[in-house]
């Protein structure tokens, strides 16, 4: 498998950057020259749609090479690292790094709690649900200041901001509910940047695969219903991508290791492609040489200081990131999905993300003017 690191330059970051330049708003990265361009036009509206998991190798594998969206296709970027929603999200959502939000992924080790904390869900890493704490978490030690608010007061709210996902202010629960929530606020009068997020097709490619039947019926609706949005709009730039592409994996379990798992201090963090592992004093040697035995054709073991040299999680230093990473990261580079322990949910994945496979790793910028 191709391996592919991530290009903070040329990347979903950069996308965001543009925008934010657009607005005059805080931007400490490098935009996309291309994106700019367009931007510079000055459509009354600009609209960011995200679609979970939809990397450009799935957009290959199941759309026309001429239909709506891969006719549409400016660039090809990069995601951030790792390469999963978490993470990416938030640099969407943000405008920085993972190195400099600390949103790394799916659950991080909180000292404040003593325990691996899910980030978004603020529940107990394997727990089936349990509250982390009666605050939440990440928002308390990771606060992040959001781009409609960077927006906002770059124009003194001349430009109205909007959020529609299953998660904002609309909690829309369709697709369809997605673009006629965007199609109903575009129509609106004044200057908007309206950003969208639907979760899918990462659902369907989880649990089915990225040859699935599932998803390509999943990704041909969501096609389907925002040409049918965009052909409605007026005086609208709409900017399409992805979060992080997908891989189909053959799952591992720690728990069937139990000479590398007694060498931890807890258990592993972050993602199942991209693992912080916190190991016992005196076994660092024996720990490397033992994950390396079983897991080195598809992992690459990185030391704390190396993966913060690589600058994998980009430029910028937030002070909890050293301590997020643990001794060592492993990266996926292969197949090999790497969960803590067998669960229901972790035996019914077909395919994944976080790691730095290029399927992974690349996504389209999608531009519909």
């Amino acid at each position: 498998m191709k391996i592919k690191y991530p290009d903070y330059d040329n990347s979903i970051l950069s996308l965001i950057s543009s925008v934010l330049k657009h607005y005059g708003a805080e931007c400490s990265h490098k935009s996309l020259s291309l994106l700019d361009e367009v931007l510079g036009i000055g459509y009354k509206n600009v609209v960011v749609m995200v679609f979970d998991g939809m990397g450009v190798n799935i957009l290959e594998k199941h759309l026309h090479k001429n239909g709506f969206f891969r006719s549409h296709v400016f660039a090809n970027l990069s995601s951030v690292f790792p390469s999963t929603t978490t993470a990416a999200l938030t640099t969407l959502e943000s405008g920085l790094s993972p190195a400099e939000h600390g949103w790394l992924g799916w659950s991080l080790y909180f000292e404040e709690v003593d325990k691996n904390v899910v980030l978004f869900l603020n529940t107990i890493q394997g727990s089936g649900g349990v509250p982390a704490a009666d605050y939440h978490v990440a928002n308390r030690y990771l606060p992040v200041r959001r781009v409609w608010e960077k927006i906002g007061a770059a124009t003194a709210n001349e430009v109205q901001t909007f959020i529609v996902s299953p998660y904002s202010q609309y909690k829309i629960g369709s697709v369809e509910g997605i673009v006629n929530t965007v199609k109903d606020i575009c129509a609106q009068s004044g200057r908007k940047y309206i950003y969208a997020y639907w979760t899918n097709p990462d659902n369907d490619l989880h649990l089915e695969g990225t040859d699935s039947e599932e998803a390509q019926n999943e990704l041909i609706f969501i096609e389907e219903q925002v040409e049918a949005m965009c052909a409605e709009l007026e005086d609208s730039l709409v900017i399409i991508t992805a979060d992080h592409g997908m891989t189909d994996i053959e799952n591992k379990y720690l728990t069937d290791y139990p000479e590398i798992q007694k060498m931890l201090v807890r258990a592993p963090s972050i993602e199942a492609r991209a693992k912080a592992f916190f190991v016992k004093q005196g076994y660092h040697a024996d720990f490397e040489k033992a994950f390396l035995k079983e897991f080195g054709s598809d992992y690459i073991l990185m030391k704390n200081s190396e993966a913060l040299k690589n600058r994998l999680f980009g430029t910028g230093n937030h002070p909890r990131v050293n301590g997020f990473i643990g001794d060592y990261l492993a990266v996926a580079v292969g197949r090999t999905n790497l969960e803590n322990k067998h669960s229901p949910l972790a035996q019914t994945l077909k395919a994944s993300h976080a790691g730095l496979t290029e399927e992974e790793m690349i996504v389209p910028l999608i531009v519909i003017t």
